[in-house]
């Protein structure tokens, strides 16, 4: 077996296994995820520059989503990481793990209605159980799918979807 063969059942199996070690108790991260992590490192970096608000990426939890890799903007402002951090289930990351994989987007606004949360499904290529949910979080004007400008963050989410996506089938975490 050569190393992207290698590399790439290493990402499958383990986020085959994935759902079952997730701890309810605790909003720690499993350690099976950092395969997928990787994968998804440099895209979601990416994404938070081109955006200009918050990326996350998530996987399924009993009470919704826990987020597994969080980027923050790239700005000055105050940040916390949200890194462990569970969301729950009206999310828009979980939305899309639980809608059928079809490429979609789901926007959800954040209570305060100025913030809102853009989120797309980041697919397993082996086992559609383990999919992701990839999202960005920023002001609502800015990803409402009633404005016409939102389709320039719809696009950057569901290219970076994509590019985490064949990260993990060549089993290559960084750029080719």
């Amino acid at each position: 077996m050569d190393r992207t063969s290698t590399v790439l059942h290493r990402a499958l199996s383990s986020l085959r296994l994935a759902p079952q070690h997730i701890d309810e108790r605790t909003a720690a991260p499993s350690q099976d995820f950092n395969c997928l992590r990787a994968a998804a490192m440099i895209w979601t970096d990416e994404l938070a520059a081109l955006s200009g608000m918050s990326a996350q990426l998530a996987v399924a939890h009993p009470r919704g989503v826990q987020l597994i890799h969080h980027v923050f903007r790239p700005d000055n402002s105050p940040q916390r990481l949200a890194t462990g951090d569970v969301l729950p289930r009206d999310s828009a990351a979980a939305r899309v793990l639980t809608a059928p994989h079809d490429g979609r987007c789901a926007f959800v606004r954040q209570p305060n209605a100025r913030t809102a949360e853009l989120a797309t499904v980041v697919p397993c290529p082996e086992a559609p159980e383990c999919a992701a949910a990839l999202s960005v979080t920023g002001p609502s004007d800015l990803l409402d799918p009633a404005v016409p400008e939102s389709i320039r963050y719809r696009l950057l989410l569901l290219q970076t979807a994509a590019s985490i996506r064949s990260s993990l089938v060549a089993g290559i975490p960084t750029r080719a």
